[in-house]
């Protein structure tokens, strides 16, 4: 009688067991077929732990249940059942990591597509809705920290929400200042520089509970954005509309994807400030050109009275100089050599290359060469001036 006893509870515990690794293995291949984490993301990691349990057990059942050996079958079945059940958590595991990574794939292509934009305005303006794209998520918020308060500044709220909320969170968001105060979890996520999710945002104390009642904020999660090590602002986002339970998962991809869009941000600042600094570096150079080139005339015209005034002096006292002296006297040194070079059909360009000086520099010259020798054109005052080396020649 005991044996027979003995024998039905060792019936029963098979057949239990047997069922419970069936029940297990139909679960875990749905789940894989599906291709996705199923509407629980802690659904996966549940059946991996409970398949681990029920293949312990299997083991156990077949090491230890003497009665096991004198059934060749049931030790055959379970055998396979074990088989099976250690093929299905290697393939759920693997299947989990994939779609993990996927989602981290998402978040590359997308923090791409915002470093290919051209402007620091265009990049605050989409990162938002780039982010729920990349993440599922349903509402995200990117804002500014200034001073000791955190301005929203783009919103992006997926279409299909409830029109009354949407319209009452983006008129609340907008233009609002929300003072970074002690115990705000924002305040805290300034100071650590790390991510949080936020499981009861309407009864959790740190966060701001206006807020919170406006958008119908059930959980959220929110990370800092760093330039640097300086916290310059924030991301927020939820899964409000699909209703999807927010876990570790979700406050991690938001925190990868907001390290991007910091270096991305950062990295436009800078090539910003350069454009513009460059712009500012090209303007002085050009008003210092100017101001070299009105330096130079006032000089000319200043050696062109003492010249003049000498001149007037000789001949009041009945010199006459050479003709090469008096084209000295009349031209600077620097005229002299535009003249040479104009003599070779040189234009003011190739003139500018030569004596290293501004085109403008040069036209300037020449415009006084023309005056002095009582030239209309440069043709003439070349014309002239090779008549007046003759002379001096001959």
């Amino acid at each position: 009688m005991a044996s027979a006893t003995t024998q039905d509870v060792s019936e029963t515990s098979f057949t239990t067991l047997e069922r419970s690794a069936q029940s297990l293995a139909q679960r875990a291949r749905e789940l894989i077929d599906s291709h996705t984490l199923a509407t629980d993301p802690a659904y996966p990691d549940e059946l991996a732990e409970r398949l681990e349990a029920v293949c312990e057990q299997l083991r156990t059942q077949l090491l230890e249940d003497r009665s096991i050996a004198r059934e060749p079958l049931k030790a055959a079945a379970l055998c396979d059942a074990l088989v099976e059940l250690t093929d299905l958590q290697q393939d759920l595991r693997e299947t989990v990591i994939a779609q993990r990574f996927e989602v981290l794939a998402r978040i590359h292509g997308g923090l791409t597509r915002l470093r290919g934009l051209g402007s620091v305005a265009e990049l605050l303006k989409e990162a938002p809705e780039e982010l729920c794209h990349c993440c599922d998520f349903d509402r995200a918020v990117l804002s500014r920290v200034h001073g000791s308060s955190w301005r929203p500044e783009v919103i992006c709220i997926a279409a299909g929400q409830d029109p009354e909320v949407t319209r009452a969170t983006e008129e609340f968001l907008t233009g609002a200042e929300i003072p970074l105060s002690p115990m705000l979890l924002e305040t805290e996520l300034a100071r650590r520089g790390a991510p949080a999710l936020v499981s009861d945002a309407q009864a959790n104390q740190r966060t701001y509970s206006p807020l919170m009642q406006v958008s119908d904020t059930k959980a959220y999660v929110a990370t800092p954005v760093l330039q640097g090590r300086r916290v310059i602002g924030f991301l927020h986002a939820d899964t409000y509309g699909s209703g999807r339970e927010l876990t570790t998962l979700d406050r991690d991809n938001l925190w990868t994807f907001a390290e991007g869009f910091g270096l991305i941000f950062e990295r436009m600042v800078l090539v910003e400030r350069l454009g513009e600094q460059r712009v500012r570096v090209k303007t002085a150079f050009r008003t210092a050109e100017a101001d070299l080139d009105r330096l130079c005339d006032a000089e000319v015209k200043l050696a062109r009275q003492e010249e003049e005034t000498q001149t007037v002096a000789r001949s009041a006292a009945g010199m006459l100089a050479p003709t090469e002296s008096r084209i000295n006297l009349l031209l600077t040194a620097r005229e002299r050599e535009v003249l040479n070079l104009m003599i070779g059909g040189a234009r003011n360009s190739t003139i500018a290359d030569e004596l290293v000086i501004a085109e403008g520099t040069v036209k300037s010259h020449v415009k006084n060469i023309c005056r002095k020798l009582r030239a209309s054109n440069r043709a003439e005052a070349v014309s002239k001036y090779l008549q007046i080396v003759m002379r001096s020649r001959l």
